[in-house]
């Protein structure tokens, strides 16, 4: 009734289906079907129990531990999604493989995910590939799909391009109704990959892809540039879209979620990730990622410094790097990059390698990054270069030149420079100095005033109060005459 304070109802306490009871009995009493089936409604959260990860990991093992092989499968995704368990891709992966051995198809497809990137185990592309064709046989939708997009693009030095076995291998996976695979036959057939040109047999395709609900990953990859350079940015958002375009294989998605893995922008930073990623995305033909790669190289992100790797790298990123809506100047940071490295040689990270600075090729670099993408570090460092003399004629003139474009960029590095080589104007001595003769002047009062108390204090002191006490009256003077009585 209107007026009346609404009365809150208590939380529905969660009733346990009969079919959860009875799981229990059988799983106390040691059954492994039994005892993952119900590690399966904690971890859903159904039958009238509460989700629980811990409780759902606690059962799976116990399944696991008689061989169960979903109970395997699932263990290992509680270490690699760090669900009821502390995340551990290295765990997760011997469990996996573990559940692989039993003939698990998606375990299958976990091991080769995880050993195809290097990923908690040994990089092994010819075992990964092999176990997505196990897992592709057994009917794994998934392998099916990735092992027709691989067999379409090829991956330099392990999987070479069959457009033959993609269509098997798509045809399968659209069966099953997957759209990625859908669109990639209407690709096929419209551009004549391993079948003749068919435009009607293509939009029949295409037309069943987009009844299924397929999105292109350009449209997300296009999504997720727009979400992070738009005028409301959102960096998060950007970085799932990308992740997600990442998945489906697209190029420059997998260089740009390297890039936020990096830099942990929008999703928490993990070095190992970017490395793992950048390194997907040059096996993709993605130059750009070459700069990510180098970066962990160098500084020893993810992955052991290799000063040369990282080199090669940059090189690589410099050769073939093209726009991207993430870091347009990619090209002239790895530049950058390059004469960093020049510059320090490997002695200054620690290295074993020997590699001594090259001024010279580091002047090289750091003009073309500042000539060619006004690169805001390089032209400091370059009036570094010029005021010192390193790899090349002293010239002031040159060196306040380079700091003044620095300065524009908001270089407070070059902004000092220029103050060394300028001097400094009456007002900003005035700003530097009036402040510091105040701390002085403030230090010297503090300390006179201290010093005052000392003494009043050491006039109070016990011990001279004592002294005065204890000592002996002073002699009588013998030459003193005795005072005449009254």
């Amino acid at each position: 009734m209107a007026g009346q304070e609404a009365v809150v109802a208590a939380p529905a306490v969660p009733v346990e289906t009969r079919e959860v009871k009875e799981l229990k009995v059988k799983a106390e009493a040691g059954d492994a079907d039994a005892q993952n089936r119900l590690g399966d409604k904690y971890y859903d959260g159904s039958g009238g129990v509460e989700k629980d990860f811990a409780k759902a990991t606690e059962w799976f093992v116990k399944a696991a531990e008689q061989g169960h092989p979903e109970a395997l499968y699932s263990v290992g995704w509680a270490y690699f999604a760090g669900e009821g368990m502390e995340r551990s891709v290295e765990d997760a992966a011997e469990w996996f493989e573990k559940a692989a051995e039993k003939g698990h198809s998606k375990a299958m497809r976990q091991v080769a995910k995880l050993t195809f990137q290097g990923n908690g185990v040994e990089e092994d592309p010819e075992k990964a590939h092999r176990l997505w064709v196990q897992a592709a046989d057994l009917g794994d939708v998934e392998s099916q799909a990735l092992l027709g997009k691989l067999y379409t693009q090829g991956v330099d030095g392990s999987i070479e391009k069959d457009y033959p076995k993609a269509l098997i291998r798509l045809q399968q996976a659209a069966a099953a109704g997957d759209p990625d695979s859908m669109h990639a036959l209407g690709v096929a057939h419209d551009k004549g990959l391993g079948t003749p040109a068919n435009s009607k047999e293509a939009m029949r395709w295409y037309k069943l892809a987009e009844a299924r609900g397929y999105v292109s990953t350009d449209s997300i990859f296009k999504r997720a540039s727009e979400l992070y350079s738009g005028p409301n940015k959102n960096a998060r958002q950007a970085a799932q879209l990308f992740y997600v375009a990442a998945q489906k294989g697209h190029p420059a998605a997998a260089g740009n979620i390297a890039w936020f893995f990096y830099h942990g922008e929008g999703i928490p930073q993990d070095f190992a990730q970017a490395f793992q990623w950048a390194i997907r995305a040059l096996k993709l033909g993605y130059s750009n990622a070459g700069f990510t790669a180098g970066c962990c190289c160098e500084f020893g992100h993810g992955v052991l410094a290799d000063h040369q790797a990282a080199m090669q790298w940059y090189l690589h990123c410099i050769e073939g790097a093209t726009e991207t809506d993430v870091d347009k100047n990619m090209k002239y940071k790895a530049m950058h990059a390059v004469g960093r490295c020049y510059y320090k040689g490997s002695h200054h990270d620690g290295l074993p390698e020997g590699i001594l600075p090259d001024y010279v090729k580091a002047h090289y670099w750091w003009k073309r990054a500042a000539e060619e993408g006004n690169v805001t570090d390089a032209w400091n460092n370059l009036g570094d270069l010029y005021v010192r003399g390193h790899g090349c004629k002293k010239d002031v003139k040159k060196a306040r030149e380079c700091w003044e474009k620095a300065a524009k960029g908001g270089c407070a590095e070059a902004a000092d420079g220029l103050h060394m080589l300028n001097g400094y104007t009456m007002w900003e001595k005035v700003t530097i100095w009036v402040p510091t003769l105040i701390i002085i002047l403030l230090m010297a009062c503090v300390v006179y005033y201290f010093m005052i108390k000392y003494h009043e204090m050491s006039k109070d002191s016990w011990f001279v109060k004592r002294g005065e006490e204890e000592a002996p009256p002073p002699a009588p003077d013998p030459a003193a005459a005795p005072s005449s009585p009254a």
